[in-house]
């Protein structure tokens, strides 16, 4: 009964010439990170850059080599010599530039793209992945990153809750043809620490 409502909500709002985009944003404090579990034997994290992302066998990885550049940070994990699990994070000018859907502070960073190649899914490797950036950026003095998931995109929606991050808001976009700007809404969800940006 739900899907079928949700498709009838969809027909409805395209009928009406509006777009939609809905996402959860998560939250990750970085002041007291608990254990990363031990990866898969033969798996191992690394920090990547943009020409290493270019050069990746798999073409799930080396698509994503454009996040590379300003104010981006890539971390992985290899399989031997193989990267096969990627992930972007943005801060600073660069994000502000590029992508400023969350604003962020200083000392704030947002993951921008998370990706696993698909005979490597199913062991774990985002989640650790996610608490490998997570340390890495403790370690260059970042206090708080975020990132953003499709509202019913379930399977990144775990891999963020296993990694301890919070879902701290929900932010929903509506584009018509009548305005250039789309009218955004914002629920906070949640009890958290992370501030509530206007």
């Amino acid at each position: 009964m739900k899907t079928a409502v949700a498709a009838l909500g969809k027909a409805l709002i395209r009928t009406l010439g509006v777009e939609y985009c809905c996402f959860r944003v998560f939250s990750l404090d970085l002041d007291s990170l608990p254990e990363p579990p031990t990866l898969p034997q033969g798996y191992r994290c690394a920090e990547v850059t943009g020409d290493e992302v270019r050069e990746a066998r798999q073409p799930t990885i080396q698509s994503e080599a454009w996040y590379s550049g300003e104010d981006a940070l890539g971390f992985g994990v290899f399989f031997g010599s193989e990267l096969v699990a990627l992930q972007w994070i943005w801060f600073g000018e660069g994000y502000r530039r590029r992508r400023n859907f969350w604003p962020l502070e200083r000392n704030e960073a947002k993951s921008v793209e998370l990706v696993t190649a698909p005979e490597h899914r199913g062991l774990g490797l985002a989640t650790c992945l996610k608490q490998f950036s997570a340390r890495q950026l403790a370690a260059r003095g970042f206090v708080r990153v975020y990132s953003r998931i499709w509202w019913n995109n379930w399977p990144s929606i775990r891999v963020s809750e296993k990694a301890g991050w919070k879902a701290v808001a929900l932010v929903v976009e509506l584009k018509t043809p009548l305005r250039s700007r789309p009218f955004r809404f914002q629920w906070r969800l949640g009890s958290t620490s992370a501030r509530n940006p206007a």
